[in-house]
């Protein structure tokens, strides 16, 4: 963490853990001050739930924040919020209502995460972009991961429609994705930016994963938009 840097807040995705935020998080240090929020281990909690929490861990501070996949509509949630606290909002892999039909998503919440073979959850997440450590964390991961509480959040997702909510907001807001993602495709977020206005969106050469097989070049790409956010505030105040 650098000392007197602005804050960059981190959601996690479905895992909730935070520990795929570990590559970003290396690159993003030297510029921001991060953030990791870990959810716990709650099946009671849906979007309302996860929103609060990420207010409370924010406070009163001015913050940039990111909500990764599963955490996008708490990121849009809370900064619908919080307003001005919010100085930017990033979206990555992610979207405004459920990705696919609600009946899918309460199926897939009554299975079981691991008879999915590896090398197919692989190739979902990560497609041709991945590694051995991140597969290998990847796996840790879908092994700990309480079954009641994957559940609860996808059920949670096949309920959440945040569109109004992102329709109101006026900060700054940059969503990445990655041209190969299929588990959340990418073309209604770009309607959904196209229809906003005032916001971009940058299409990365990467499957669903792309802060992680990606993690320098989106660093890159959100100190980038922290420094041009930065400066139009600046010009506004004078």
């Amino acid at each position: 963490m650098v000392a007197g840097a602005q804050e960059i807040v981190l959601l996690p995705g479905l895992d909730g853990t935070g520990e795929l935020f570990e590559r970003l998080a290396g690159h993003l240090g030297a510029e921001f001050t991060v953030r990791i929020v870990r959810y716990p281990n709650d099946p009671s909690l849906g979007y309302a739930g996860y929103a609060e929490l990420v207010r409370n861990v924010i406070g009163t501070r001015e913050v940039y924040l990111l909500g990764e996949s599963f955490s996008g509509p708490v990121a849009i949630r809370v900064a619908s919020q919080l307003g001005r606290q919010i100085r930017g909002l990033l979206l990555a892999a992610t979207f405004l209502k459920a990705p696919w039909p609600g009946w899918l998503l309460r199926r897939a919440s009554r299975v079981d995460p691991e008879t999915t073979p590896p090398k197919i959850r692989d190739t979902i997440l990560m497609g041709p972009y991945g590694d051995p450590e991140l597969r290998q964390k990847v796996n840790e991961i879908v092994r700990n991961l309480s079954r009641p509480v994957r559940a609860a959040r996808l059920r949670a997702v096949a309920e959440v429609d945040v569109r109004d909510d992102f329709a109101k907001l006026s900060c700054p807001i940059l969503a990445l994705h990655g041209r190969d993602d299929w588990l959340v495709s990418k073309t209604a977020m770009q309607k959904a930016i196209c229809r906003k206005g005032g916001a971009r969106m940058i299409v990365f050469p990467a499957a669903h994963m792309l802060l992680q097989t990606g993690a320098a070049d989106a660093a890159a790409e959100i100190i980038a938009f922290a420094k041009s956010s930065a400066l139009r505030e600046s010009h506004y105040e004078d």
